[in-house]
């Protein structure tokens, strides 16, 4: 819009619809150069889907379905699409891949004997 000194009841339809256009154009860019990554987004940028698990563990996508089902590799949704936490599976391979059941047996173990429940079976005589 080339008269800015217009008030705006006497600017036409068209006139009005480039005015609003432009405005909208350049409050976009101001609130592109201003944005700061929100908690939101830092979270998303953790889920992670299975082609990039496949390129950070280097496995192929027949082998990841395979550690899935057995729950050999963390998963965060076994939905479709199968979701992932990128710093879970990182830790997983720093740990040296253990089985995810067995991290969940020895947690529940460890859990019941900081609350003192003993395993009454083992105590009985058969």
């Amino acid at each position: 819009m080339s008269d800015l000194s217009k008030p705006l009841y006497t600017l036409t339809v068209g006139e009005y619809k480039e005015l609003h256009r432009e405005m909208f154009q350049q409050h976009c860019e101001e609130l592109l150069k201003n944005s700061k990554p929100t908690l939101l987004e830092k979270e998303e940028k953790d889920i992670i889907f299975m082609e990039e698990v496949c390129e950070l563990t280097g496995y192929s996508k027949p082998t990841m379905y395979s550690k899935i089902s057995r729950y050999e590799i963390p998963v965060l949704s076994r939905g479709k699409p199968l979701t992932f936490s990128k710093k879970g599976i990182i830790e997983w391979i720093h740990q040296g891949k253990p089985n995810v059941m067995d991290q969940k047996a020895e947690e529940y173990l460890r859990l019941r004997e900081e609350k003192g429940v003993s395993n009454k079976r083992s105590s009985r005589i058969l």
